[in-house]
């Protein structure tokens, strides 16, 4: 039976949010969408022989970015050092690792259908999430600042950071303190900020987030109940939101993939700036009228 176009509609967010993970680029990971969709109508067959849609449409996917892009099936001849890892975060995984990482992980897929989806046996595709996921716990000494008026929350956020090998340099519950913890001695080497939106007295993770990037070089995860209020869908949105209630997984690999671009000097004036604007145009938003 043929699927009418309206049955894939749901699932293309979910696939352009994929994308753009992938990709480290909203125009870049929407093309490859526009690929995709133009494959399924030359040849909607490939939707029509599997009862999970949302597998079938990523399987439908990588046949598109598989033409453009050769997977590394191995792991590296020689083994990456700490200090590469570092340097290239995410990046720093053989390919097919970083993409079995973020279908389970991120996506939620079963792994069997992330085997199918890469063309991988299921054991194989296994031991690619196993070593995936051993690299992200490779000790990477950097001070993080959490943003975080929930207690409890934040504790977990701070676990998830000292799981990964990073380190907490402070946790803030109110905007004013946080920016000033932004620059104390113990953290004027950020590697990290992990933010809410809504903070303790009223404050604002969002103007928080604008003044410490308008001081400082350095990646911002938003980590918040309220992802709309980010991720608007017009103009350049944040890479790194995640969204409450969250997997500790998949804010790992967030997290990893937002050292992965700030590792690269040209990537990351080019997310600063753009994250800026955007934060810019939200906080001016809420201005009162003078």
């Amino acid at each position: 039976m043929a699927v009418e176009p309206e049955q894939v509609l749901p699932h293309v967010p979910s696939l352009r949010r994929h994308a753009r993970l992938l990709t480290g680029s909203r125009d870049v990971g929407d093309e490859y969408v526009r690929i995709c969709l133009e494959l399924i109508v030359a040849e909607p067959e490939r939707l029509e022989a599997d009862d999970n849609l949302r597998v079938a449409l990523f399987k439908a996917f990588y046949a598109a970015w598989s033409a453009f892009n050769k997977i590394d099936r191995d792991s590296p001849e020689h083994p990456i050092s700490l200090e590469e890892r570092l340097e290239q975060g995410l990046a720093a995984l053989p390919a097919v690792e970083r993409l079995v990482l973020l279908l389970v992980v991120v996506e939620d897929l079963a792994l069997d259908d992330v085997a199918w989806i890469l063309d991988l046996s299921p054991d194989t595709a296994r031991d690619h999430l196993a070593r995936a996921r051993a690299n992200l716990r490779q000790e990477v000494e950097l001070p993080v600042l959490i943003i975080e008026d929930e207690p409890m929350i934040a504790m977990e956020l701070a676990q998830i950071v000292r799981e990964m090998g990073l380190c907490v340099a402070a946790i803030e519950a109110r905007q004013e303190d946080a920016v000033t913890a932004a620059g104390s001695g113990e953290t004027t080497d950020l590697g990290l900020v992990l933010a809410d939106i809504q903070l303790q007295d009223g404050g604002d993770g969002i103007a928080a987030a604008q003044a410490i990037l308008e001081r400082y070089d350095v990646p911002i995860v938003f980590v918040t109940g309220f992802p709309e209020r980010l991720l608007t869908g017009t103009g350049l949105e944040p890479a790194f939101v995640a969204a409450k209630p969250f997997e500790a997984e998949s804010l790992k690999v967030t997290i990893a993939h937002a050292l992965s671009t700030y590792a690269k000097a040209q990537e990351a004036v080019e997310h600063r700036a753009g994250l800026l604007a955007k934060l810019r145009q939200i906080t001016a938003s809420r201005a009162p009228a003078s």
